[in-house]
């Protein structure tokens, strides 16, 4: 009988703690939403311009693929306008010495305002890419990279 009565207090004993322990302080967290799903651009160095496509974007990831179209080794630079208004730019990313006919990459995280894509020299003018508002969440899109 004093067995028994042992093996139900430890049992007991057992099962509260457990109880106890599932009975923790939970920490609550905010549900934030996923970023936009990330889209590429594209840009061509050419012998008298820079086009990048698409020109207009919402904010949020990107992956922007540069393809160097001259005859010549170029570096570009991406850059957000300076938010005075000046045409300075704030130099944010730039590309190692593309070959020509070869590409490079580059990944941003994009907010309002505009970017420029340019070379190092003044031999090609640099194209301007706007960004308005953000894409909308990628929260509920399934089976994403």
């Amino acid at each position: 009988m004093l067995r028994a009565t042992r093996k139900t207090s430890l049992a007991l004993l057992a099962l509260t703690a457990l109880v106890l322990v599932g009975c923790g302080a939970k920490e609550r967290t905010a549900n934030e939403l996923r970023p936009p799903v990330p889209i590429q651009l594209n840009a061509s160095l050419m012998p008298k311009k820079i086009s990048i496509s698409p020109a207009r974007i919402g904010g949020g990831p990107i992956t922007l693929i540069v393809s160097n179209l001259t005859g010549s080794d170029q570096r570009v630079t991406f850059g957000a306008n300076s938010p005075s208004g000046t045409s300075d730019l704030r130099i944010d990313s730039q590309s190692a010495t593309i070959a020509p006919n070869n590409t490079a990459s580059m990944k941003a995280n994009l907010t309002d305002g505009t970017y420029s894509l340019s070379v190092e020299g003044d031999a090609i003018p640099a194209s301007v890419l706007s960004v308005s508002g953000e894409r909308p969440s990628a929260q509920n899109d399934l089976m994403l990279p």
